[in-house]
């Protein structure tokens, strides 16, 4: 505004010649000295201008990320509580005794498909008991109806060394131990690639083989002595 009112005031500033320039000239030079004065001021401007702007871009984007990262800590806390309370209900599932039947075994059976399907985010599970002296299916529990593409033969050729395998697709996770020759397996399918990476879910999901395979073992026990009773008294 300055150098817009000196712009229009320069005829009344400059009376005569100045520096042997005549009036006109002195004067034409002096209007084109303030143009490129105030274009100066006004590149000057736009440039603070543009770095203010790119300043409030950075800090728009630091606040997105940081909105995000806080979501993602949120939800990865949410998942981690998650899934110690499935390992939590499981484990309190087999710590009485007592209530341990046909029913309850079932639903502990279940909660154990179901829980691997979820650390996994799996299409479907299952849970298969195999006698790994003559590779017969003893007992399987799955959630779905569908066909899953793994034989017998190919879970006991794991042998005792490997616990986790991938085999057609699926994820293959065995119990570390066997008992009067059976073994759990847990098979996963449609799993995501990116939680197989997470050791700590491998770890997870071979404790749940061991469990469903105690609970086999414990309920198989218990039958059998029930059955041994009823014979002794007949």
């Amino acid at each position: 505004m300055i150098l817009f009112v000196i712009t229009i005031l320069i005829p009344d500033i400059i009376r005569g010649s100045v520096f042997y320039l005549a009036e006109e000239r002195a004067e034409e030079v002096a209007v084109f000295f303030m143009g490129v004065v105030a274009f100066l001021v006004f590149i000057q401007n736009e440039y603070k201008l543009s770095i203010q702007k790119k300043e409030k871009e950075k800090e728009q984007k630091k606040m997105k990320q940081a909105m995000k990262d806080l979501v993602e800590s949120y939800s990865y806390i949410g998942e981690v509580n998650r899934k110690m309370d499935i390992i939590m209900n499981i484990a309190l599932g087999l710590s009485d005794r007592s209530i341990l039947n046909k029913n309850r075994e079932k639903e502990i059976y279940e909660s154990i498909v179901s829980a691997a399907n979820f650390l996994m985010r799996a299409d479907y599970s299952l849970l298969r008991f195999v006698d790994n002296s003559n590779s017969r299916n003893v007992k399987e529990i799955k959630m779905e109806k569908k066909k899953v593409p793994v034989f017998n033969e190919e879970l006991t050729k794991m042998g005792d060394s490997v616990n986790i395998k991938k085999l057609k697709d699926c994820l293959i996770i065995c119990s570390p131990q066997k008992i009067n020759e059976i073994r759990g397996y847990l098979i996963i399918c449609g799993f995501d690639e990116e939680e197989e990476k997470n050791p700590k879910n491998m770890e997870i999901l071979k404790v749940f083989a061991s469990q469903a395979l105690f609970l086999y073992s414990y309920l198989s026990l218990e039958n059998g002595s029930k059955e041994a009773k009823k014979e002794d008294n007949n």
